[in-house]
């Protein structure tokens, strides 16, 4: 299963990415929204997106709504330092950017793109 992992912090976002391709998923990463939004407009095969809150130019919120805005339905999962408060679009996830980001991400991720996999662990 493919992901895309879009952050301007390519040190969390490498971080993220070993953790996501040991547990078996192709990982594509981008800096930008707009560098993401090229990536799925030529790529059907992505299966979730990951992205930041906090980026230059367009927001991860920004970018989901672009997203959904232009049909896509897949699962869209969006990390940040801070709380998300009052916001409109509702991503399907939000996992808190700490120590403990990496590991909680692949749990997610697990739980989004295989969640028979998920009950069949408990």
């Amino acid at each position: 299963m493919r992901v895309l992992l879009v952050d301007d912090d390519l040190f969390a976002a490498e971080l993220a990415s070993v953790f996501l391709e040991m547990s078996g998923y192709e990982v594509i990463l981008a800096e930008s929204a707009m560098t993401a939004l090229a990536n799925i407009d030529s790529d059907d095969g992505i299966d979730l997106v990951i992205s930041d809150f906090h980026m230059p130019e367009i927001t991860g919120l920004d970018l989901l709504e672009v997203l959904r805005a232009n049909g896509w339905k897949k699962p869209f999962i969006l990390l940040s330092a801070s709380e998300m408060t009052d916001i409109t679009i509702i991503p399907d996830c939000w996992v808190k950017k700490d120590e403990n980001m990496a590991e909680r991400l692949v749990a997610v991720v697990n739980e989004l793109l295989k969640p028979d996999a998920a009950v069949e662990q408990i």
